[in-house]
């Protein structure tokens, strides 16, 4: 049987020494501090970006217009995100022959690679548009172009703007109109994703407008992140 006597005995000696020796209020404050500021530094440079970035407008599709939901997530793909794209650009010749890659072709860039991709906004688009590539970040930019910090990965270009997490209720409406409608016209809907961009080159997502190509729908829908 359990011996409650000494089970009783050794609270009391335990409230004792919390009577004799009180815990000072700092120790029991710091742990609280010390969570707060594991939060903080998550989420404060999102903020940060949030606030004091440019909006910019990037075109993307779905990565796959037939499974662009995985669960609660959205996998989009970039133009931007193509070696393709970026290989013509002025600054990638310099980019490949100063972190050159295991092979020419299919993996130019050395892996992990971080540079700095310019785009530029023209008066005809609201979609910012690729201009040059660059390894470091320049210190000065005009009004219409923003650097947007990217890495090579596996053989693919990222930003982190890739993949996103939608709340369910609008994970439904976005199956409905994108990959349903996608299936019956057979192609890839429109997408364009809103974006911050702050001055070193850091970008979070604000909202994804989804172009309804249908007869009777309306002409873009918005999804905020």
């Amino acid at each position: 049987m359990p011996n409650f006597n000494s089970a009783s005995s050794q609270q009391n000696i335990l409230d004792n020494i919390l009577q004799v020796y009180p815990i000072p209020f700092w120790r029991l404050l710091l742990p609280l501090i010390l969570q707060t500021g594991m939060i903080l530094a998550v989420i404060a440079p999102n903020l940060y970006t949030q606030y004091t970035g440019k909006t910019i407008i990037l075109q993307t599709t779905p990565q796959d217009p037939y499974d662009m939901l995985r669960g609660n997530y959205i996998a989009l793909e970039y133009n931007i995100s193509r070696i393709e794209t970026l290989k013509n650009l002025p600054g990638w010749s310099h980019l490949i022959n100063q972190y050159p890659g295991i092979h020419q072709q299919y993996f130019p860039v050395a892996e992990g690679t971080k540079f700095y991709v310019i785009l530029h906004q023209q008066s005809t688009s609201p979609t910012w548009k690729p201009l040059r590539v660059t390894s470091t970040l320049p210190t000065t930019l005009p009004e219409n172009q923003v650097a947007l910090r990217a890495s090579y990965r596996y053989g693919s270009i990222v930003y982190g703007l890739e993949k996103f997490e939608l709340p369910q209720i609008e994970s439904d409406l976005n199956k409905d109109i994108l990959r349903g409608r996608q299936i019956r016209l057979g192609q890839k809907q429109p997408i364009q994703v809103k974006i911050k961009v702050d001055s070193q080159g850091n970008a979070v997502p604000m909202e994804m407008q989804v172009v309804d190509t249908s007869p009777d729908g309306k002409k873009f829908r918005i999804y905020e992140f």
